[in-house]
């Protein structure tokens, strides 16, 4: 077999004064512009041009103390949900022992308590979302809070139909 065949070479054209052939793009630096390596007379040690220096603008670490208003409506958020899931544990046992007066005025306070407690988690956590901090538990605390409201909103809704129908 043969050697593909490969076109002769093409004379360079004339290099012009800044070292690129002709018909290239030639780029010049302004006058005064800062050239690559230390700058002149700069001192001894001193840093290089681009090196970063201080704290980079973007995709910069965190405060380290957090956000704590996230943490806070985290935690409310967190707290109201477990209130009403231990309320709803604790309903059964409420019933079967024949206290339906204090079940009922109970679950009442409590369905209150946890509705209040998810409001207040979303309004802190919405609040939370809006600063610029950390905001993974602000967002956690969101869906908590959206989820407890939402939870209690339709328990409600189910236990009015029960009543009516």
């Amino acid at each position: 077999m043969s050697e593909p065949q490969q076109p002769a070479a093409q004379p360079h054209p004339a290099a012009s004064p800044y070292g690129a052939p002709q018909g290239a793009p030639q780029y010049r630096t302004p006058q005064g512009a800062p050239q690559y390596g230390a700058p002149q007379g700069a001192p001894q040690g001193a840093p290089e041009y681009g090196a970063p220096q201080g704290t980079p603008q973007y995709g910069a670490a965190a405060p380290a103390y957090g956000n704590p208003l996230g943490r806070t409506a985290f935690l409310v958020a967190v707290g109201s949900g477990v209130i009403g899931i231990l309320f709803s544990v604790i309903t059964p046992f409420l019933y079967s022992s024949g206290n339906y007066d204090v079940a009922d005025s109970l679950g009442t306070v409590i369905g209150i308590l946890v509705l209040l407690g998810g409001i207040a988690a979303g309004v802190l956590s919405i609040i939370a979302l809006r600063r610029p901090a950390p905001h993974l538990l602000a967002a956690i605390a969101l869906g908590i809070a959206g989820s407890v409201v939402i939870g209690r909103v339709f328990t409600w809704i189910a236990s009015l139909l029960y009543y009516l129908f």
